[in-house]
């Protein structure tokens, strides 16, 4: 005889059971970032390039509420951005952890074994083109592009790391300028600071956001900048072009998640970086003070990109002898 109550526990027991095991999987793509914070991976020191772009980002996107968990920015430095790709890459499959990128992700891999590259990552969005300015102090003896040409000896100029897009400029400059350039890595970009303010180098190549405020104060002299046309942000800067030089190389920047992530995490990353790109905070904070270009790639789009660019960086390297 069938005992109604025995099958009434039965059931109560199985749906029990299956609210139990439903709250030990971990929370489904779609509730993603399911109540944790996101942490913002910068392969350079406080104050550079990555640190201002994440800072920046991570105050729009909580202030205008694109998203509402809290974002931390943490830095990684060391190896020309490798010690933060390195641990990235070990958070494979978690989209909680974000990098942002530049040339120097795509230049590294090619010029140190460093066992990963951009592919082992997956492509978020870029968010803007970041030009290359030739930088001088302002109390040194070389203030105008003559003056470095006619220089009469061997110029030593700074930047972030070998095989750089820095380095690239900068050697592309004295080949067609007719000078020899003696190019010396640094740690990061307050270390070139310091060396360009001190005399170590006679000038360096680095970017408008991160040089502004210098040239405010009077302590560097940008000029050269390397985009076809002069920039909103600098407009007495000449380009390399008005100055018989075909020096055209910018950075990007962008960012990236681990390697791994499912389609709806890395759908849901895409969709907050088109929702930053698009909020007219991000040009008033970010891309106009900074000089930065807007040109917004999602995803695949970025990745076609960065393949591309690699391709680019790849020969530009070879023919300076960096590659063999």
């Amino acid at each position: 005889m069938l005992n109604l109550n025995q099958t009434r526990r039965n059931a109560l027991g199985l749906i029990a059971g299956g609210v139990a095991a439903l709250a030990a999987v971990p929370a489904l793509a779609q509730d993603f970032p399911g109540g944790r914070g996101i942490e913002l991976v910068a392969g350079y020191g406080p104050g550079g390039g990555h640190d201002t772009l994440l800072r920046t980002m991570a105050k729009i996107l909580q202030e205008e509420g694109i998203i509402e968990e809290p974002l931390s920015v943490v830095n990684k430095e060391g190896g020309s951005s490798a010690v933060a790709m390195g641990y990235l890459n070990g958070h494979a499959g978690d989209g909680h952890y974000l990098m942002s990128v530049t040339s120097s992700h795509v230049t590294t891999p090619l010029t140190s074994n460093v066992g990963i590259d951009y592919t082992d990552f997956t492509p978020i969005a870029r968010l803007g083109i970041d030009p290359e300015l030739l930088l001088v102090s302002s109390k040194g003896p070389y203030q105008s592009i003559d003056d470095l040409k006619a220089a009469g000896k061997m110029l030593n100029v700074g930047g972030t790391a070998t095989g750089s897009i820095e380095h690239i400029v900068a050697i592309e400059f004295g080949e067609q300028a007719g000078v020899e350039v003696n190019f010396i890595p640094f740690q990061g970009d307050g270390d070139v600071v310091s060396a360009l303010l001190s005399g170590q180098v006679d000038f360096t190549i680095g970017n408008p956001g991160s040089a502004r405020d210098f040239i405010e104060a009077g302590n560097f002299k940008a000029l050269a900048v390397s985009t076809d046309e002069r920039i909103e942000l600098m407009p007495e800067v000449p380009t390399f072009k008005e100055q018989d030089l075909d020096i055209t190389m910018s950075l990007f920047r962008g960012i990236t998640a681990p390697g791994d992530i499912d389609d709806e995490t890395r759908d849901w990353l895409i969709g907050k970086m088109k929702e930053l790109s698009e909020n007219a905070k991000w040009k008033e904070v970010y891309l106009d003070p900074n000089g930065v270009v807007p040109g917004f790639l999602p995803g695949d789009d970025f990745a076609e990109y960065l393949g591309q660019t690699q391709g680019i960086y790849k020969d530009a390297l070879t023919k300076l002898g960096l590659l063999k």
